[in-house]
């Protein structure tokens, strides 16, 4: 008996009937706080190089997302509410350096961010921005903050680009309305006191690929009369939906993954992105089993790009490559025209794309499915002798550059400006 309890019993202030009902309650309260912990807990492993609050910021997006399913159990539409989480209004510092405009450029939404003091005739370096969020969420007002981040490090001109999501607009519309958007800057840049000698795309995640597909797109013969971008910078980027087998994706699949980002989660994303309100029809799990792989996927040129030989020997390591089950020909059939298109995953590219690509720095994050096609890109980029800036950060999470607890988000930023002071 608690003693609390207890000693209102010796006074008769409580009934053993309460007293039963107390401690039935406390008993009830104490599984329920100890089952919450557990499925908030998330251990680190050894190398995580900023262990308490990575654990603390999992917790609190565990939550959010618990409360999301919560919603989605009862009816109510969990993504809408998540978008909305994800998007809400920032609050801007009156006396912050950088100020923004909202604006559309041929249709597309965009924020475009400079130095308050940025003279008339100054003429700035820029880039365009894509953001991250599985191609779903996420928005020029949820990458608000970054992007203040970036100018006020980095003396330029940002354009952070508000694209159509899925699974209303699916693929390729999101890619259309960067491309259409990079497009109009590139050719009204004197407009808005940018170079149009020195501008670049940046994405992160999801955005990344966007960014990879915008500078692959742009290489074609419809885009030569545009100024070339000089440089892409690719934060954690998804760049090929090929192979869902490689050790990044197989490593970090489960519940358990220290990072907000997980195999089976990836491969919704990119089914929503894909195929819209039909994701359904493709299951993600079947995908990370590698049953679209038949022999003609194997066989193909696509294949060597993804090479597990391409990685460095120590992401190499307990991995087996073998699919589980064996290959669907149908589901190989479904997927194949979308998943093979380079527009969708960059990384699949015939060589003369890739060799046009501008110079790059890539960042890849360790606790991360999409880690190893950072890599993957990195070595087609520099085979086709494309200047190439490659960060990994070996004890971090996707995502982590927007956590802004983490001192290796500011440590992140920095580093990126700072190759754009060599390279823009």
């Amino acid at each position: 008996m608690w003693a609390p309890y207890q000693t209102y019993a010796e006074h008769g202030l409580l009934s053993s009937t309460t007293m039963g009902k107390l401690k039935t309650l406390g008993v009830i309260l104490s599984i329920v706080l100890a089952v919450l912990a557990y499925c908030l807990y998330t251990p680190m492993p050894p190398e995580a190089e900023e262990p308490f609050q990575q654990m603390k910021f999992l917790a609190k997006f565990k939550s959010i997302m618990g409360f999301v399913s919560l919603l989605d159990m009862v009816g109510l539409d969990g993504m809408d509410t998540f978008r909305k989480l994800r998007s809400a209004n920032p609050v801007v510092d009156p006396n912050d350096t950088v100020t923004s405009v909202d604006g559309t450029f041929d249709g597309v939404d965009v924020r475009v961010y400079r130095p308050k003091d940025q003279g008339k005739d100054e003429i700035l370096p820029a880039l365009v921005f894509f953001h991250g969020g599985g191609w779903v969420f996420g928005s020029r007002d949820s990458h608000d903050v970054l992007m203040r981040r970036f100018v006020r490090k980095k003396r330029m001109v940002v354009v952070s680009v508000e694209y159509r999501l899925a699974p209303e607009f699916h693929f390729p519309v999101p890619a259309e309305d960067c491309i259409t958007a990079t497009r109009y800057f590139l050719r009204h840049s004197k407009k808005y006191r940018a170079d149009p000698k020195r501008i670049g795309v940046m994405g992160d995640s999801a955005g990344g690929n966007l960014a990879a597909a915008v500078s692959q797109a742009l290489t074609g013969p419809d885009f030569t009369d545009l100024p070339k971008l000089k440089v892409q910078v690719l934060i954690y980027p998804a760049l090929q939906a090929f192979q869902f087998r490689s050790p990044a994706y197989v490593k970090y699949a489960g519940s358990s993954v220290p990072g907000l980002l997980n195999a089976e989660r990836m491969s919704e994303f990119w089914l929503r992105y894909a195929y819209g309100h039909d994701y359904l029809k493709v299951n993600h799990l079947d995908l990370l089993a590698g049953k679209h792989l038949t022999e003609e996927w194997l066989n193909s040129k696509e294949a060597s790009y993804v090479d597990v030989k391409h990685l460095p020997q120590m992401l190499r390591e307990g991995y087996a490559a073998s699919a589980d089950s064996v290959p669907n020909v149908t589901l190989s059939n479904f997927v194949k025209t979308v998943f093979l298109n380079p527009l969708f995953s960059p990384l699949l590219a015939d060589g003369e794309k890739i060799r046009g690509s501008p110079s790059t720095y890539m960042l890849t994050a360790e606790f991360d499915p999409l880690r190893d096609d950072g890599f993957y890109m990195t070595k087609r980029l520099r085979e086709m002798n494309v200047a190439v800036e490659h960060r990994h950060f070996t004890g971090m999470d996707h995502g982590f550059l927007s956590v802004f607890s983490y001192q290796n988000s500011a440590k992140a930023v920095t580093e990126i400006c700072n190759y754009l002071d060599k390279s823009l």
